[in-house]
C-alpha cells in the first residue's frame, strides 16, 4: 500500500512545540507544521515500517504526558494519498537573501517541489541572518570569508546556500538519510552551487575524517539532538571557528542545549529570535586558570549538608520539567 497518513494532535502551544521537538530527535525527516490548535505532519504509509514509526510517534506523546502530568495528548490519524500544500505563502526572503523560483544573482532559487513548515523556514531565516552576519564583519574586524563551511540538516535546508551567497569557502554537508543527500544537491544544483555531500551515521565521523578544521558550523535540527553532538562539533571547529545552532524555541530547550554546550566547552556569544524560535551562536571557550581546591572547614560543611531544610524534604516533589534526560553525546 503507499500514501499517507495525516498525524494531527491539539495540544497547548507550548506541549505542541515540545512535541514536536521529540519526534524530530527520533525522526529528523518529519517535519511538523505547528498550526493554531496544536501540531499537524503527514507520516508515509511505509510498507514494513509504519508499526515502528507510530511507535515513535506513540512514545513521544508519553513523554510529553509525563513531563505534564494533567496532560493527555489526543491524536487524529486520517488516511490520504498525497500531503495537502501548506495553505500559507512561501516566504519571500531568507534572512537578507531574496527568495525566488527561478536562479537570480542576488537571491536563493527555490526548486518547485520544496515545501518547509514554518518552523523550518524560522530555522534557516534565523541562520541565514547569522551566517550573513559572520561572514561580513564590521571594517577592522578579521577576516572570516573564504573559510570551509559544515552543515547539518535534516531535509531541505537553504541555510548553506546562504553562507556561499555571504563569501565563505567551500561547503561540507553531513547527511545522515539519502532523502536529505538528494535535496542538499538538487537545491545546490537549482541555483548553480557546488556542495560536498558525505553520507552516513554521525557516529565514528570523526575518525574517518579527524583533520577536518571548519570556520564555521551550521547546524538545524531538533535541539536534542543538536546537544548530543556538540562536543564532536567542537573538535571539528577551528580555533576562531564559530557554530551557529537553530531549530529549538526559547526557554527550556534553549537551556538544554545551553547545558550541552558548556560541557564541549562552547559559550554563547550571541542569540536571535523569530517568532516561536531561537538560534544560537557558540564559539570555543578561552582557556583559563583553574580553579584551586577546595580547603578548610566548608568542605566538609557541604558534603554533610542534604541540600533541602526539613521543612523542604516534606513537600511533594516538583513533577518533571519538558527537559529530557541528557541522552548520549555522540563522539567522533
Amino acid at each position: 500500500m503507499s500514501g499517507y497518513l495525516r498525524i494531527e494532535a491539539g495540544l497547548p502551544r507550548p506541549a505542541a512545540l515540545e512535541l514536536a521537538a521529540r519526534l524530530e530527535a527520533g525522526r529528523p525527516l518529519w517535519d511538523i507544521e505547528l498550526t493554531g490548535a496544536g501540531l499537524r505532519f503527514f507520516l508515509p504509509w511505509a510498507a514494513g515500517r509504519l508499526d515502528e514509526e507510530l511507535t515513535v510517534l506513540e512514545e513521544g506523546c508519553r513523554q510529553v504526558e509525563r513531563a505534564r502530568g494533567d496532560l493527555t495528548v489526543t491524536l487524529g490519524v486520517t488516511r490520504t494519498e498525497e500531503p495537502e500544500p501548506d495553505q500559507g505563502e512561501r516566504p519571500t526572503a531568507l534572512g537578507p537573501w531574496p527568495l525566488a523560483e527561478a536562479r537570480t544573482e542576488t537571491g536563493i532559487a527555490l526548486p518547485p517541489e520544496m515545501r518547509l513548515s514554518r518552523a523550518r523556514w524560522a530555522g534557516d531565516s534565523l541562520l541565514a541572518g547569522l551566517v550573513t552576519a559572520h561572514l561580513t564583519p564590521p571594517p577592522g574586524a578579521p577576516a572570516t570569508q573564504g573559510r570551509p563551511v559544515l552543515s547539518l540538516a535534516a531535509g531541505w535546508s537553504l541555510a548553506p546556500l546562504a553562507a556561499l551567497s555571504a563569501g565563505s569557502g567551500p561547503v561540507t554537508a553531513l547527511a545522515e538519510e539519502e532523502t536529505t543527500a538528494e535535496r542538499i544537491r538538487r537545491l545546490a544544483a537549482w541555483n548553480g552551487r557546488q556542495i560536498e555531500v558525505e553520507t552516513g551515521p554521525f557516529s565514528g565521523r570523526g575518525r574517518q575524517r579527524p583533520d577536518w578544521a571548519f570556520g564555521l558550523i551550521l547546524v538545524r535540527l531538533s535541539p536534542y539532538l543538536t546537544a548530543r553532538r556538540l562536543r564532536a562539533l567542537a573538535r571539528w571547529l577551528a580555533p576562531d571557528g564559530v557554530i551557529l545552532a537553530a531549530g529549538f524555541t526559547p526557554g527550556l530547550q534553549t537551556a538544554h542545549l545551553l547545558r550541552a554546550a558548556v560541557r564541549a566547552g562552547l559559550v554563547l556569544e550571541a542569540s536571535d529570535l523569530l517568532e516561536d524560535w531561537a538560534a544560537v551562536r557558540l564559539s570555543p571557550r578561552e582557556a583559563g586558570p583553574e580553579l584551586p581546591p577546595l580547603t578548610g572547614s566548608v568542605v566538609p560543611t557541604l558534603l554533610d549538608w542534604s541540600g533541602e531544610t526539613e521543612a523542604e524534604a516534606e513537600t511533594e516533589p516538583e513533577p518533571d520539567s519538558l527537559m529530557v534526560e541528557d541522552g548520549p553525546e555522540e563522539e567522533e
